[in-house]
């Protein structure tokens, strides 16, 4: 019996997966910037976990460790001599407490009472020269010297307290290999953490041994494969099938296996004559593949098997879809699992965006289907299909158009364009050079996937931009995909937390202000003109672009629920 999560229950493990998942690459990242601030000598005034208000918080030495309520972001408030200048100004009015002599505490709410109070004439909190920290102040009647600890705090509303930081306890004081290894640190640590979530995943799953002929595993996506013996369902494959021919041609190999499905492609065939050996015994196989048309989203991938509805000829049952759609408008049918198309017109887009009027042509076939849309690059198409949720015909101008996706993005994202399987792995084996191999391929996979996504949104070569702002996914498209990667294991699910982990630290290492990589080009200009730039420039810079970065969150959030409610 298989047990599969639906409803409330997956949406609460979704949640718990979600805040988990987050939680700890949010940790690691930060984590990263916190050891590598605390080796350079850096002082780090909190390391917090969310965003939001607090909802746990504990001082450990000199950090305060807090999680906060909203479980998506998170931060190493590091000691920053702006801030702390900012905080004590001459003519203000502050109070001091003190231990043997020294400030301690400097109370800089002007109504608070310390052991000494008075108007600030001359100070030197930072001691950027080396010399004493200080503070003199007035109490009306004669000026008075006093020596700052230099672990002595700021004290505020409601005792809300910040550890003084002299200078050499800054982030701006540090040499520009501390400060370089700090800011990147987190995108470093999140690669660490993907690279080790692959190896436990390789390590778990093993590496196919290509150079055998016999099936490890079948897969139930492809329903030809379902038959039933003695009233009890099983596959026409078996896991130990050792397959010695497909379509006539002998098979040594997994390698033949691939060539010889290649073949179908080539031919537009979807069907393969096999032969097995199992238990000493020659078994022949006539098998029909799954079939995947992933420029316009269609297959037969679990599929239902049905009679044609009376009146209808001819026509192929659509199995799990995935439409890319170009124009939804109100009154414009879509396709659904089930429903059998029945014509199609293929619009051909060029270059220069001119369209040619293709033809009405009727389906007979996934053979035939995949002869017409083999080397089309990017159109616009409609169907006419027998829908079951209308309880009949929809004609072509009735239904909506969809567009292709183009071979540039399809290649750009290392996505078969056709894809005809039969519905079968060989044996998995565990091999501990070729499981690092393979793990180590795999992350540097997802490491490229991130700069082909932007080249081809920000600059297609075709001319056709297919991907666009609105189509990228935030926490809350983050979580969508997490309640899919819920149902097909504890495998997947980490496999998707490595990409995740590899491309926050991708994002963060842009060179964008506001990021880890933009305040890298912060410290790439003071090593080329030996000047550090401008505190206050740079501290607009930065505010402008964390504006622009939540005016987007906000859309592609919107984006995201909009097309989970869709």
């Amino acid at each position: 019996m298989i047990l599969a999560l639906t409803g409330f229950p997956l949406v609460l493990v979704s949640i718990i997966a979600f805040v988990l998942i987050l939680g700890l690459i949010i940790i690691v990242h930060e984590g990263g910037h916190f050891f590598f601030a605390k080796k350079a000598g850096i002082l780090c005034h909190e390391f917090s976990i969310g965003m939001g208000p607090a909802i746990w918080k504990k001082k450990y030495g000199e950090t305060l460790l807090c999680i906060r309520a909203i479980p998506i972001g998170g931060y190493v408030s590091m000691a920053d001599e702006v801030l702390v200048d900012g905080l004590v100004k001459k003519g203000s009015k502050i109070s001091l407490n003190l231990i043997d002599g020294k400030v301690s505490e400097i109370l800089i709410e002007e109504n608070a009472t310390g052991q000494v109070s008075g108007e600030v004439v001359d100070f030197d909190i930072l001691g950027k020269d080396g010399n004493p920290l200080y503070i003199t102040i007035n109490d009306g009647m004669q000026d008075h010297y006093y020596e700052v600890m230099e672990d002595a705090f700021f004290v505020g509303k409601k005792d809300e307290r910040l550890q003084l930081t002299p200078y050499n306890r800054c982030f701006d004081s540090k040499s520009i290999l501390a400060r370089f290894l700090t800011l990147v640190a987190g995108a470093g640590m999140n690669f660490v953490l993907a690279i080790l979530i692959y190896l436990i995943v390789s390590f778990a799953t093993g590496v196919p041994n290509l150079d055998s002929n016999v099936v490890g595993s079948v897969s139930i996506a492809n329903t030809d494969l379902i038959v039933e013996v003695d009233g009890e369902y099983t596959t026409k494959l078996l896991a130990g099938d050792e397959i010695t021919s497909i379509n006539g041609q002998n098979i040594e190999s997994w390698n033949d296996v691939s060539t010889e499905l290649n073949k179908l492609l080539a031919n537009n065939q979807t069907t393969v004559q096999m032969v097995v050996l199992r238990n000493n015994q020659e078994i022949n196989l006539e098998i029909e593949c799954y079939t995947y048309i992933a420029s316009i989203g269609l297959s037969n991938i679990q599929y239902q098997s049905k009679e044609l509805p009376e009146g209808i000829t001819n026509g192929v049952i659509l199995g799990n879809i995935g439409m890319n759609y170009l124009n939804n408008d109100h009154g414009k049918y879509e396709l659904a699992a089930g429903d059998i198309i029945t014509k199609v017109r293929i619009d051909v887009v060029n270059s220069d965006k001119s369209i040619d009027k293709g033809q009405i042509i009727n389906v007979e076939s996934w053979s035939q289907l995949i002869g017409l849309f083999k080397d089309v690059n990017v159109a616009n198409v409609q169907f006419e299909y027998y829908s079951y949720e209308k309880n009949g015909i929809v004609s072509i101008d009735d239904s909506a158009v969809f567009q292709t996706y183009g071979n540039e993005l399809l290649e750009n994202q290392r996505i078969e364009k056709i894809q005809i399987k039969i519905g079968m792995s060989p044996e998995q084996g565990f091999d501990l050079f070729g499981c690092i191999g393979q793990a180590f391929g795999n992350f540097w996979n997802d490491f490229t996937l991130i700069f082909r996504t932007l080249g081809i949104l920000i600059a297609p070569q075709s001319g056709f931009r297919q991907v666009g702002v609105s189509d990228l996914s935030g926490f809350v498209g983050i979580f969508d995909m997490i309640m899919g990667f819920v149902g097909s294991g504890f495998l997947a699910l980490l496999s998707f937390m490595a990409l995740l982990s590899v491309n926050i630290g991708v994002m963060n290492l842009l060179p964008i202000p506001a990021l880890d990589g933009g305040r890298v080009i912060f410290l790439v200009y003071e090593l080329i003109t030996k000047k550090k730039p401008s505190k206050k420039v740079e501290a607009m810079v930065n505010n402008i672009f964390f504006i622009l970065l939540m005016v987007l969150f906000v859309y592609v959030t919107f984006n995201d629920v909009f097309r989970m409610f869709k």
